[in-house]
Formats: C-alpha cells, sequence, structure tokens
C-alpha cells in the first residue's frame, strides 16, 4: 500500500506596497520634509508626537520658515465697526491673493464684553487687548495666532506691595530663530528699589520685565531707566531682534535687545534747521528686518523721504524718495482746498504700511 505525503504549504511573508513606500519615506530626510511642509499647521502640531524624528523635524525653526510663505494682503480695522466688536477687512498684495484670503474677520477667540483690539503683529502672532469691564484702566493681553487659531492670556507681571503702572507690552517673536515668544513689559519699578521721581521733572523711572512663552513667566531685565513721560512706549517695533520705540518731542528714543537683554540710545535723523517745532512722526514700522521711518516737515506733503536704520544703529539714510503728485490728480479729493498750499495738512493722506518684498 502506497502511503501520501501531504504536500508541505509554503509561507511566503511578502511586504506590502504601502510598507514599502512608508519605510522608504522614512528614510529619506528631505522626502519627509517636503510631506510635512505641505500638511496644515494644526496637523504638523499633532504629528511632533509621532517620533523624535517628527519632533526635530517640525520644531526646527528653518521649517518653520518654509510653512509661512511671503505677505499677500494687509489687515485693517474698518472704520465705523463697533468698538467691542470691531471688524476687519482684507486689503490683498499679491497676483495670486483676494479678499477671501483673510485670515480673520473678527477677534472672537474669547468672547470678551468689552472687544478685542490688536496691539501688535508680530511675524504672523498677533498681541491683543481688552479693557476689563470693571476696571477700563487695565487690561487683559492675550497672544493669538490666527493661523491655528489658538490663543493664551499673558497674566501681567504681579504687584508686591503696591500697584504698579504697566505702560506697554510688546511682543518679540521670530520664528526663524526659535519657536518661543517674548512679552516685554515697560512698567514702573518696584516700591522696594525706593526710587523717587521728582514731582516737577518730565522724566520718570521705567523698568523692563520680560515673559517667555518657553517657562511661563516673568522675570527682570535690568536696572530701572529714565525716559520722559510721553514715550511712545505703545507703540513698540519688532526688528532684528529689538524692540524700538520712539521718544517724545525731540527726547530719547530706545532700542532693546531682547536676547542680549540691553537698552541702548536709539538716533533719529536731524530735525530740519528751518523747523522750529517738534518732531513729526508719520510711520514708524518695520518690513523684512527693515525699519523705517517718515518725518514730513515741509509742504508740499505729496514728496517725502522714507528713511532706514543702519544696520549698525550709526544713523539712518534715504532708502526711498516717495512723490505721490499723480495722485492728487487721480484723486483731487486730496486737496483741501479751503486750506492753503502752505500747510503741512493741505493733503489728505496716511501711510498705512511699508511693504517690502522677499526677493
Amino acid at each position: 500500500m502506497l502511503s501520501r505525503k501531504r504536500p508541505r504549504m509554503r509561507i511566503v511573508r511578502r511586504s506590502t506596497k504601502h510598507s514599502q513606500n512608508a519605510e522608504t519615506i522614512a528614510n529619506n530626510y528631505d522626502l519627509l520634509i517636503q510631506i510635512l511642509v505641505r500638511l496644515p499647521v494644526k496637523s504638523l502640531l499633532r504629528f511632533k508626537s509621532v517620533s523624535k524624528t517628527w519632533h526635530s523635524i517640525i520644531s526646527d525653526p528653518e521649517f518653520s520658515c518654509r510653512l509661512f510663505p511671503d505677505i499677500s494682503g494687509l489687515v485693517m480695522r474698518k472704520l465705523g465697526s463697533p468698538a467691542n466688536k470691531p471688524e476687519y477687512g482684507f486689503i490683498p498684495l499679491g497676483n495670486k491673493s483676494s479678499a477671501d484670503d483673510a485670515p480673520f474677520k473678527y477677534l472672537d477667540f474669547i468672547n470678551h464684553p468689552s472687544g478685542l483690539k490688536v496691539v501688535q503683529s508680530c511675524n504672523g502672532l498677533l498681541l491683543c487687548s481688552s479693557s476689563r469691564y470693571d476696571d477700563k484702566s487695565n487690561y487683559d493681553y492675550y497672544i493669538y495666532n490666527p493661523t491655528t487659531k489658538q490663543f493664551v492670556m499673558i497674566a501681567l507681571p504681579a504687584n508686591p506691595q503696591d500697584a504698579r503702572i504697566v505702560y506697554s507690552l510688546s511682543l518679540a517673536f521670530d520664528h526663524t530663530k526659535s519657536p518661543h515668544y517674548k512679552v516685554v513689559c515697560i512698567r514702573d519699578p518696584d516700591p522696594w528699589l525706593n526710587i523717587s521721581d521728582d514731582p516737577d521733572s518730565n522724566f520718570v523711572s521705567q523698568q523692563i520685565e520680560i515673559y517667555s512663552s518657553q517657562t511661563r513667566s516673568w522675570r527682570l531685565s535690568g536696572k530701572p531707566f529714565l525716559a520722559h513721560v510721553n514715550t511712545e512706549f505703545g507703540g513698540g517695533v519688532f526688528c532684528n531682534g529689538a524692540i524700538h520705540w520712539l521718544g517724545a518731542w525731540n527726547n530719547t528714543s530706545f532700542y532693546f535687545n531682547v536676547q542680549d537683554e540691553e537698552l541702548r540710545d536709539l538716533p533719529m535723523p536731524p530735525i530740519p534747521d528751518d523747523w522750529e517745532d517738534l518732531r513729526r512722526y508719520q510711520y514708524f514700522s518695520e518690513s523684512q528686518n527693515h525699519l523705517h521711518l517718515i518725518e514730513i516737515y515741509q509742504p508740499p506733503t505729496t514728496r517725502f523721504c522714507v528713511y532706514e536704520i543702519e544696520s549698525d544703529y550709526s544713523g539712518w539714510f534715504v532708502k526711498y524718495n516717495i512723490n505721490l503728485d499723480l495722485l492728487t490728480v487721480a484723486y483731487p479729493g486730496m486737496v483741501r482746498t479751503y486750506s492753503v498750499p502752505s500747510d503741512l495738512n493741505y493733503y489728505v493722506f496716511s501711510v498705512l504700511c511699508i511693504v517690502r518684498e522677499a526677493r
């Protein structure tokens, strides 16, 4: 009797095409970056926990630079919108952008009874504030990311024994260098320092305190310094790692290097010899890491210069010469016919923003 052998069963383990592709991507650093950079920001925040490699890639400041395209428009508050719910419009600047690309229409990330306003915009983050309904002299501050719709409330530095006046908060954020931001506060010095200001003087002592999103805490920076009571600390401009403040009238202007925590005097362009009045600031802001200043002293005001600060802060130079004469022809409503041409306000216009292209 013949016996039959059972046929042997051959088990073959095959790697699926899907697993092969996944392994190829995982081992190809450049290809992985090309894929991740095309994902929404919210997804990237979750994908940081996938692996140490993914966390390292997504947290890299150079990777962050590739996520945010060059500026394509301006967000402006619409005139006549209610104070407790201001409406914002979008002015497209690029050929591929439109009004539908606005990152937001209302600041409604939190239902605040007094409404919210934008204090400062800094490389994609917004510093917002709102007065407290029970105390109009105090404000609540928030850091808002319109891309991810996330926000954080920033508690002001704690008051020790006596109440301290907070004059301004300024935001410092550069995603090309760090994923973290800092908030610089200008306030009265601590009362225990026994600094007494001269009541007859126009200069008062100020103290800098810094909040870090990395430590989520405040700490003092440097010693108190003297500044004119009308220094524009509320209009701080962050540029090249420093926050800049314009001095009131003809007094000292300042800039504060956030990394080195050094406060220095900011030189200003000379006032014309035939101008006996005080400084006339028309515009002060930055674009593509270039600090710009416009001051208009003499008519006609349709012609003026745009200054730019030297890289070593040794002074200012004329970057652009502007001539708006053709605008008065196209828009005759700019001319105040009831005034005289020698009046500095003979032409009606405002410089909203100077935007420099990246390339």
